[in-house]
């Protein structure tokens, strides 16, 4: 997760803020065209500057939001306002697309899982101009990864288009990373229904509530990201080539299906811990079940017991030489009885949670938006339907 930055209350438009410690941002920049493609060095703040040429475009990538020289210099080169650098440094921003004049702004929400399984949140602001895309975040690098090879092969599609559609490839790679997150939070939603169903213990609630936790701040990134590319699509601008927009209508689809799953998962989390609380009540009537069984076998045999025991003195039981063996094995015929009758009711069995193998499975491929999932994702998909696939068994 990212830490909210606020400016001062009272403080004016456009204030930016930055962390106490600058860190240097790393700037890497790509000049390229249909036959050709270089990697500009960096040697200071003047190589940093729109291009000159029309035949060529330019891709400026800045790591790093913690560098005031580079970020402000940078915005007054490429004529950003103050509000937009705002955006793009006071983070986190909800996804939007906003048209500057001769430029638009886009700001989307990079996700991944690290080693620890914790969600880790980035945001990426992308600046779209006439023959130029400025992107800039803090730790995205590894989405652009495939972005660069794909520049780099001369027969590609991206070397051939504008910039328009090097801005596609770019939230392509974004929505597409969206889904392995959500693959290891549905194989992960499986687990925890397995354990609420099998083996319901009380460490198992921050776990369901750590998974809803993350589902909540995927929708809070992917649900108004859907509508930011969807503006891309509608606003009426010449950046944006007819071509261009049937491919970003793909990526809205893929966004909206990304939705669609969110909400899904969502929805069995909060099933998840009603199922917990049944599962706990379910063995805790089986275990008060067996105490009472127990109890009911001993209440005969503490009243034999109790009538053999009485002392009185005109009892001819008492020097009787049959009367001890007779009592016992009246104590154990009526236990047996008993016992059978409780198997023969249904009452007395093995406690087990474990649901059968033969519950009916629910299909995915119901409707179109969710196709697309089960195809990249199947295991993820059908992860989260059989929490209501075993409640409803």
């Amino acid at each position: 997760m990212f830490r909210k930055r606020r400016p001062e209350v009272g403080a004016p438009p456009g204030t930016l803020v930055f962390r106490g410690e600058c860190v240097p941002a790393r700037v890497h920049v790509v000049r390229y065209s249909s036959d050709a493609i270089e990697t500009v060095p960096i040697a200071g703040l003047d190589d940093i500057r729109p291009p000159t040429g029309d035949d060529q475009l330019l891709w400026i990538d800045v790591a790093g939001i913690d560098d005031p020289e580079v970020l402000k210099t940078g915005g007054e080169r490429f004529g950003l306002s103050e509000l937009t650098m705002e955006s793009i440094v006071n983070v986190p921003q909800r996804p939007k697309t906003d048209l500057l004049n001769d430029k638009l702004l886009t700001i989307v929400h990079v996700l991944r899982i690290d080693a620890d399984g914790a969600l880790q949140v980035d945001q990426l602001s992308l600046v779209l101009g006439p023959n130029y895309v400025i992107t800039v975040h803090n730790q995205a690098d590894a989405f652009f990864e495939p972005v660069r090879a794909r520049l780099r092969s001369s027969e590609a599609r991206i070397k051939h288009s504008g910039p328009d559609y090097l801005a596609y490839a770019i939230l392509d790679a974004v929505v597409d990373g969206y889904y392995p997150v959500l693959e290891v939070l549905g194989e992960r939603l499986e687990s925890l229904e397995d354990e609420a169903l099998e083996d319901p213990r009380p460490e198992l609630l921050r776990g369901i509530h750590q998974l809803r936790s993350q589902l909540i701040q995927v929708r809070r990134s992917c649900w108004p990201m859907r509508d930011a590319l969807e503006e891309l699509f509608r606003t009426e601008t010449r950046l944006v080539a007819p071509d261009t927009t049937s491919y970003l209508r793909d990526v809205h689809s893929n966004c909206a299906q990304i939705v669609d799953v969110v909400e899904m998962y969502r929805e069995a989390a909060g099933a998840l811990i009603s199922t917990y609380m049944s599962s706990v009540a379910h063995r805790s009537n089986e275990i008060m079940k067996v105490l009472t069984l127990m109890s009911s076998i001993f209440v005969p045999l503490t009243f034999i017991a109790g009538v053999y025991g009485m002392n009185f003195e005109h009892m001819p039981e008492l020097n009787y030489q049959w009367s001890y063996p007779i009592a016992l094995g009246g104590m154990v015929v009526t236990a047996i009885f008993m016992v059978l009758f409780f198997v023969r009711r249904g009452w007395f069995g093995p406690v087990s949670l474990r649901v059968g193998g033969g519950a009916t499975k629910l299909a995915i491929a119901q409707s179109d938006s969710l196709r697309m999932v089960a195809v990249r994702s199947t295991p993820t998909s059908q992860a989260a339907l059989q929490v209501d696939d075993r409640m409803a068994a």
